[in-house]
């Protein structure tokens, strides 16, 4: 009898959860409705094997090897002791040392010991990059960029004097290509600020227009398309100790040469602060030459490797530099996968470390004692991230966290521990801590899916063949309550532009919105096409001069493969993609205008002779070197062949896909009499965010409903 009360109450209980399953709330996406559980502020205790979190408005502070409980810091201790308001909850914060904590909500840092709060002390506003640490800061202030220490009371030092109409100084440059994130590089020990010199005078104006005021007004940009005149770069050096010792600014600048390459990268301080290095990139962008340059003088010293490939290469990540032994670790996809490479500081080869069909996808750095490497990596999957160790000595590797999915881990500083981030398809968030030393693992938390009581749909990961013998990773979607004996109309997401992958082993594979469409009654579809990330070299470069080409070869063997199934309705499949999808968009319905009902996209690239430089010179080259391979590429010709229905979006400020690329897009439908929707974002650049894209997702899903044949 309790045997059967028992399968009653569950029974009753899924029953119960059927009933009030939801439609995925899309404003409840923006404002936590789905928010998902989370252990608040968790990160490593520097100096120390201690993690710490925020709960019930305590930080506590966790000994990792015996798991108790080291420290205790209170809201009310911290209210104590800062300026200003006080907090109505621990806010977000970083640590600088085992005694300091940063809170960014009132820019200050705050001094502890184990007998809790000892003191606030406030810092400069309007901080554009800093150094904790030493406190040094680089701050903009009425367009200037200025340096603060701590050392000279916060005064403001010039960073560089050398200023003109079109210079941007201390920002990050070549359009944020090339792992380039900011603008100034502080030293390991302070002493020095590195920073980009850019000269835009020789750039052509693009006009956007702010429609915010009474007066529309003209905000012109500096946009260097292909084929035409690019911004020219400098990096300096801004002496911190004889700037404050003088009271005046002290710099020099690095001697670069533009034969060594124009585009300057990866800009990286030795241990000892005595050398530079940068990574040049030639405007071809098939020659790198990675060059140690004198810090004090700003001369050449050395070139230590040079880098080349017949199509092109992308230096995006920094030398990672021994401190203890005169080596640093070098990446690279020279043998057709990206992996690392040992290196002298002289710029010998010492040994490959990582070799096979799979890709290295991040660098954690190294133990105390400079004789493991730990990195993550492709291997087994390409749709996942897994966590290995590498002996220096042996090569020997260890896998760390290789659960199938991905993991996302972050180190204890003498990398004995790690917290290990984990999800995929059926599980959305798993947080380990794992002892790196016997392999020992505990659960940290175990997250509920925050979408429980929505009625999803069941998603697949799978591969098909294209015509090259390549695997496809593609992902589907099934409508609740799916039933294979009825046909289903299918939107298909595509992006497939290179270092995106939008089939990946995580929860929510795709986003929340491809699940909300499936609850609308469609198969969700996306495929990774050849040219999409972590695949190795050949699968990814051979879209070189030919964009759009092998993409669409690709996407079209999905195609095929959907309309072999039968529950799909081969009259219905539509489209839906931004940006290089947009452009996926445009060509698929313009190669294969039978094939597709309905199109939605946003900010599409018409024609790759309106990009920028740095991204479209990369895999097209320049029109005049690849003429055939731009015109195969434009939108333009094939307008005239449009038969699905079409809404095009486009962002009035968008900075990266210029607003005429869509503009003469609509010329052009008018010229051929192709009727389309259009529909623009007057506040937005490249994309719509925030609560906005709500708005966007409604029309979306309206426009391909009210077009279902």
């Amino acid at each position: 009898m309790k045997k059967l009360n028992f399968f009653l109450i569950i029974a009753f209980g899924l029953l119960f959860e059927c009933l009030n399953a939801q439609t995925i709330d899309l404003e409840g996406v923006f404002n936590g409705k789905y928010r998902m559980e989370d252990l608040q502020n968790l990160s490593w205790r520097p100096e120390t094997n201690q993690y710490s979190y925020t709960k019930n408005d305590t930080i506590f502070c966790i000994d990792a090897p015996s798991e108790k409980i080291k420290e205790r810091i209170s809201l009310h201790q911290i209210n104590n002791k800062i300026n200003g308001k006080p907090l109505k909850k621990i806010p977000y914060f970083s640590w600088i040392n085992k005694d300091l904590l940063y809170l960014p909500a009132t820019n200050e840092i705050i001094s502890l010991s184990f007998a809790g709060v000892l003191s606030g002390n406030p810092l400069p506003e309007n901080v554009i990059d800093q150094s904790l640490k030493y406190k040094l800061f680089v701050v903009e202030e009425e367009g200037h960029i200025f340096v603060k220490s701590e050392k000279n009371q916060y005064a403001n030092m010039l960073l560089c004097p050398d200023t003109g109409q079109n210079i941007v100084f201390g920002k990050s440059v070549h359009r944020s290509e090339w792992g380039i994130d900011e603008g100034q590089y502080i030293s390991p020990k302070g002493n020095y600020i590195a920073f980009y010199r850019m000269d835009e005078s020789m750039v052509d104006d693009y006009p956007l227009v702010d429609v915010t005021g009474s007066l529309a007004v003209e905000k012109p940009i500096k946009y260097p398309m292909a084929g035409k005149k690019s911004h020219q770069v400098k990096v300096g050096i801004f002496d911190v100790q004889a700037s404050i010792s003088s009271g005046k600014t002290v710099f020099h600048y690095i001697q670069t040469d533009i034969a060594d390459g124009e585009f300057l990268t990866n800009v990286t301080f030795s241990p000892d602060e005595k050398h530079l290095f940068i990574t040049h990139l030639n405007r071809a962008q098939n020659t790198a030459l990675l060059i140690r340059y004198d810090v004090k003088t700003g001369q050449k010293d050395k070139i230590l490797i040079e880098e080349k490939d017949s199509r092109y290469i992308e230096p995006r990540t920094r030398p990672h530099f021994l401190t203890q032994f005169p080596f640093f670790v070098w990446q690279s996809d020279r043998d057709g996968w990206n992996h690392l490479y040992l290196y002298t500081y002289e710029g010998k080869l010492v040994t490959q470390l990582t070799k096979g069909s799979w890709q290295v996808t991040e660098l954690y750095g190294m133990d105390s004692k400079e004789e493991n490497l730990y990195f993550a990596s492709t291997n087994p999957s390409p749709i996942g991230n897994y966590i290995y160790s590498i002996s220096l000595k042996s090569k020997k590797i260890k896998p760390i966290a290789i659960n199938e999915g991905t993991h996302n881990p972050i180190f204890s500083d003498d990398k004995s521990f790690c917290i290990d981030y984990f999800s995929n398809l059926e599980t959305p968030r798993t947080i380990s801590l794992i002892n790196l030393k016997d392999g020992k693992t505990k659960t940290l938390l175990n997250a509920e899916n925050p979408y429980k009581l929505s009625n999803l749909g069941e998603s697949k990961i799978f591969t098909i063949k294209n015509n090259n013998g390549d695997d496809l990773y593609c992902r589907i979607t099934y409508p609740p309550q799916f039933d294979p004996k009825k046909k289903y109309p299918v939107f298909m997401y595509v992006y497939g532009g290179p270092h995106s992958q939008m089939v990946t082993n995580t929860f929510l594979s795709g986003g929340v919105f491809l699940q909300y469409m499936a609850q609308k009654g469609f198969i969700v579809f996306s495929l990774d096409n050849r040219g999409t990330d972590n695949r190795g070299a050949a699968f990814e470069k051979c879209i070189h001069r030919q964009l759009g080409k092998l993409e669409m070869e690709d996407q079209m063997k999905g195609v095929e493969y959907l309309k072999s199934l039968p529950f799909v309705d081969s009259k219905n499949i539509s489209l839906d993609g931004w940006s290089y999808g947009g452009f996926m968009i445009m060509s698929l319905i313009t190669n294969y205008p039978d094939q597709f009902n309905t199109a939605t996209c946003g900010g599409p690239v018409i024609d790759w002779r309106w990009y920028e430089i740095m991204y479209g010179e990369r895999y097209m080259d320049t029109p005049a070197e690849n003429p055939d391979g731009y015109e195969a590429a434009s939108i333009l010709p094939k307008v005239k062949n449009i038969k699905a229905n079409l809404l095009v979006f486009q962002g009035a400020q968008d900075n990266t896909v210029l607003w005429q690329h869509s503009l003469k897009l609509i010329n052009q439908a008018i010229k051929d009499g192709i009727v389309m929707d259009y529909f623009v974002y007057p506040n937005h650049e490249h994309n719509v965010r925030s609560k906005d894209r709500v708005h966007l997702w409604k029309m979306i899903e309206n426009y391909h409903i009210k077009n279902l044949k």
